[in-house]
Order: structure tokens, then C-alpha cells, then sequence
């Protein structure tokens, strides 16, 4: 990314919330009428803001004081302490994420002169990070500014400021309101229907276009995965739904226990010819799926939590505008597939427009290009016979 793609941006703290130490004071400046807080020493005061979705990962925080003093040439101090908060960093066997930034300076050689102080409140050990986690779109901020003693040459008076704004990169280049990638997938099939603002197509339309593609690669068994599920003594068969909510297909099945696969069946009624066949007291040997439920045979002899290993294809939470799952659970490379499937929607909702049907055919190709690159390139790992921990 370029320079002129960057933005400065500032956001403006207009509420300031009490802390644990004593609260700067409200008041207003007898010569403009201003308003103002007013700071004494060890005065503390906490605000909070929102990451938004075009901040650049890796870039730093600052916050921005306008401030005077009716000592002239004494100095005074800051402190910030910076709160991360995050679910999935937060968690209840992990202590708080903070850091604190400082900084002194001297006031104004001319009494009530107002000065702007710039100082960086992230980053004291990696940049564009709080202590050792990086700061990424969506993510709460926690800041608590405190008036801590000056090295010297301490001004005993009041540290009146008139504004306080944190300053953040931002990616100028970005349109849509949504976070993550999917901010991403949106701005880039804006770009290519020619349209640069929210008009006739809604980030809400392309959002679902999304998750109609999310789905689609789903049932080609894109993702997959393997999962242990529990057996019951003498039960033949398993609701995959209620022990999978996510489940597509079923690929392979092995028993706990036993070295190999299980054997698949062609269908229900083969199934029902074995069964009625055979009354052996070995282990599982056979399976199939019907219509969401699974059949084997002979049925475990006892109950085992992890009793079958199931390999199969799964269907992943639908993605969002919002900081929570805003990204598609694929190499960022394959985003280039929900680009094509989202204009194909987009050109057959506009279909009566003048060469919208060729533009259709078009990115229907691109699309079908894209996805049998993926699924080619998704070849299925080996099943473990061994349970999860």
C-alpha cells in the first residue's frame, strides 16, 4: 500500500469516564468561554474506542492534547495506559493486555497560551501492537489518561485541555463499512461493476452473495475435517445432525480401536440386506448415510465417547460485517472466488441491463475457474484413528 492510500484520521474523546484516582474537573476559560477539563496531579480519567475496519494493522495509536496553563515555562507529565480488549485474547486464564506510554512537557512561555502535544499510546515494545498483541480492525480499546509528575520544574497549577483526539492510520482506499476481508471482497466487486459507493449494490447484497458462494463450495467438500462422535451399546444409528450441526458429507469412518477403515455402503437398502444377513459380534465393519442419519453395522457393543472417527465435509458459520468472523476460513489467495460469484449475482440481478447477460456468462466462468482451482488444490489429509485431546 501506497502513502497516498494511508489517511490520518483523528477521532475526538467527547466523554471522559471516572477511573480509579481522583477526576480532572469540569469548567469553562473566563477569556473565550471554552470549555474545558481541568488536571491536576494523579487526576486520572478513562475512554474507550472502537478499531475501525480500514485502520492498518501495524500502525501505532497516539493521542492528541490541546492544552495551556497559566504558568509559563513549567512542566507537567502524561501518562496513558492502553487496555486491549478482545474475546478471543481475553480469556479467563490470561491476565489483561495493557502497556503505558508517557510523556513530559513544558508549558507555553506566555500564560493560558493553548499547545498541541502529540505522543504515541501503542507500540512501547512492537509497533501497532498493546505489549506483545497486535491491534487489529473491531477490536475495544480501553485508555486511561493520567497527569503524573514532571522530572522537574513542576507546575503546581491547573493543566487546563480543551480536546483530547486519538490519531490513527486509516486505509483510505477502502469503501465499504464491513470489516475484514469481507470489507475487502466488497470494495473489490465494487470495483469491477464500476460502482464506487453504496447504490445498487448494498454491502448487504454482496454479503449474502458471499454466503450463497460459502455454501456452494461447501457442498463441493471443501472443507473438511474430522470429528470423534460417541457410540451407544446395541445402537445401529446415529442422527448426524444433532452430533455434526455442520455436517455436508461423509467421506470415511473408522471404529475406535481398530486399525483400518469401515467400509462404506451403496445405500440404505444394502445396508438392510447385511443387517438382516448377519449377526456377528464384531466389531462396526459397515456404514452408510441416509438422509442426515447414519447406519453401521454390527451396532458397538458398549458405550464410548469416542467411538467413531468421522470424516467428513462441513459447512463454516456464515460471515459477517462485523468484527466477528469477518473473515473467510480459506487462504486469503482463494478470496479472488467470492469476488467472481458475487458480480455473477450482481449481473443477474441487473439483468435487463444492456450486455448484462454476456457479463453474467462471463464471471459464471471466472467463477467455475476459481472454484475448481481451490477444490483442486484442497486434496483431503489422511484419517487419524486416534482421538482428539
Amino acid at each position: 500500500m501506497t502513502g497516498s492510500d494511508q489517511t490520518m484520521a483523528s477521532f475526538i474523546i467527547e466523554t471522559l469516564m471516572p477511573s480509579s484516582g481522583a477526576v480532572p474537573e469540569n469548567g469553562y476559560d473566563a477569556g473565550t468561554g471554552a470549555g474545558f477539563t481541568g488536571w491536576r496531579i494523579r487526576d486520572e480519567a478513562r475512554f474507550s474506542i472502537v478499531v475501525p475496519v480500514n485502520y492498518i494493522p501495524g500502525k501505532d495509536l497516539s493521542i492528541q492534547l490541546h492544552e495551556s496553563s497559566v504558568s509559563p515555562s513549567l512542566q507537567h507529565g502524561w501518562q496513558v495506559t492502553a487496555l486491549l480488549l478482545r474475546a478471543d485474547t481475553n480469556a479467563a486464564n490470561q491476565g489483561p493486555i495493557t502497556e503505558t506510554s508517557s510523556a513530559a512537557y513544558r508549558s507555553a512561555a506566555i500564560s493560558d497560551m493553548i499547545s498541541r502535544r502529540i505522543f504515541s499510546i501503542t507500540g512501547t515494545t512492537f509497533p501497532g501492537r498493546v505489549a506483545d498483541t497486535a491491534i487489529m480492525p473491531g477490536d475495544l480499546l480501553s485508555f486511561v489518561l493520567t497527569r503524573i509528575p514532571a522530572p522537574q520544574s513542576e507546575d503546581p497549577g491547573l493543566i487546563k485541555v480543551f480536546q483530547i483526539s486519538v490519531e490513527m492510520i486509516l486505509d483510505s482506499t477502502r469503501l465499504s463499512n464491513c470489516a475484514g476481508r469481507v470489507g475487502e471482497i466488497i470494495d473489490s466487486v465494487r470495483d469491477l461493476f464500476n460502482e464506487s459507493t453504496d447504490g445498487f449494490l448494498s454491502d448487504e447484497f454482496i454479503l449474502r452473495s458471499i454466503n450463497r458462494c460459502l455454501k456452494d463450495l461447501a457442498q463441493e467438500n471443501y472443507w473438511r475435517r474430522q470429528t470423534w462422535i460417541p457410540t451407544m451399546s446395541g445402537v445401529f444409528e446415529t442422527d448426524l445432525v444433532s452430533v455434526i450441526p455442520d455436517f455436508q458429507d461423509l467421506h470415511q469412518m473408522c471404529f475406535s480401536g481398530k486399525n483400518g477403515l469401515m467400509t462404506p455402503l451403496r445405500s440404505l437398502r444394502e445396508f438392510l440386506e447385511i443387517r438382516n444377513g448377519e449377526n456377528s459380534h464384531a466389531a462396526p465393519l459397515y456404514y452408510t448415510v441416509q438422509n442426515g442419519s447414519l447406519y453401521v453395522w454390527p451396532p458397538p457393543h458398549s458405550d464410548i465417547s469416542s467411538g467413531f472417527c468421522v470424516y467428513h465435509s462441513y459447512l463454516p458459520a456464515g460471515l459477517t460485517c462485523s468484527p466477528d468472523n469477518p473473515n473467510p476460513p480459506m487462504p486469503r489467495a482463494g478470496d479472488q472466488v467470492f469476488v467472481y460469484f458475487s458480480l455473477r449475482e450482481a449481473f443477474l440481478r441487473d439483468r435487463h441491463a444492456p450486455g448484462a447477460d454476456l457479463k453474467y456468462q462471463e464471471y459464471s466462468q471466472l467463477y467455475e475457474r476459481e472454484k475448481q482451482r481451490l477444490l483442486g488444490a484442497s486434496e483431503p489429509p489422511s484419517l487419524s484413528l486416534r482421538p482428539s485431546r
